[in-house]
């Protein structure tokens, strides 16, 4: 919607310029001159709006890249994400939890009868199951973005540039790569460092994270998914597969950013 919009937040209302008067529960307040306010219905019949504003907030100096306050990333299928102390936080497959009744409800739905009231009902109870799988989702990416930017004396994070578009075509691992939300994660992490004036590193897509040692960089020709152990042929370096991968992504993104040894 164009200009002319206003918020009250004592009252709690949005006033549209056709629109008085809507009553609505806003997430935080602010301060600045409302731009525009996009306004957009889910599914279940809720509605959104996603307000610009302009202030006179100056943008925060992103911080200058230290080794000694780089961590890695690894984001995984089994654990969510691996942490700069080792900590791995497991990975809750909210999907796979709501799958059963989604499917019983999605059996339902496919026998009423399209554009009936029982028809527009069910299809209803489907999307209520979808949207409670999203916003568990969007809840535990801010959470874990929010402990990682906010909770941590960190100042750059090295994360993986991931192809998720690609790795979603392969059908086998296609569900479980789209219940994570690496995506979500990503952006979540980029626009929060962004402002807390922190870094965030990429790695390239082709680089081997995880079939390189992170003590003596030799790379291993197959390491398969379903092996969990890195174990090197040539130091004799036992690690978790996760955690050597981490090290080498922040080994990588400080060698492209600062010019160092990869090792």
């Amino acid at each position: 919607m164009p200009q002319h919009c206003h918020v009250d937040f004592e009252k709690g209302v949005l006033n549209l310029p056709k629109l008085k008067g809507v009553k609505a529960v806003f997430s935080h307040q602010f301060d600045g001159k409302v731009k525009t306010v996009t306004m957009s219905k889910t599914a279940t019949g809720k509605y959104y709006a996603s307000i610009l504003v302009e202030t006179n907030q100056t943008k925060v100096t992103a911080s200058t890249i230290e080794v000694d306050k780089t961590i890695g990333i690894d984001l995984g299928l089994n654990h969510l994400l691996i942490q700069s102390d080792g900590q791995k936080i497991e990975n809750p497959r909210y999907l796979r939890q709501s799958q059963k009744r989604l499917a019983i409800q999605q059996k339902i739905f496919a026998r009423k009868r399209k554009e009936s009231k029982n028809y527009q009902r069910q299809k209803l109870n489907v999307a209520r199951i979808h949207e409670k799988v999203r916003l568990q989702r969007l809840d535990l990416n801010h959470k874990r973005t929010h402990h990682l930017i906010c909770e941590n004396q960190a100042t750059t994070y090295a994360v993986e540039d991931l192809a998720i578009k690609n790795m979603v075509k392969n059908s086998k691992l296609a569900k479980s790569i789209s219940d994570v939300a690496w995506g979500q994660f990503l952006t979540l992490l980029e626009y929060k460092a962004q402002w807390y004036g922190k870094n965030v590193l990429k790695i390239g897509r082709c680089v081997p994270s995880s079939k390189t040692c992170c003590c003596c960089s030799i790379k291993m020709e197959k390491l398969p998914l379903s092996v969990r152990l890195f174990e090197c042929p040539s130091c004799n370096l036992v690690e978790d597969r996760d955690v050597n991968a981490r090290i080498n992504i922040r080994n990588f993104a400080l060698a492209d950013a600062l010019g160092l040894s990869a090792v």
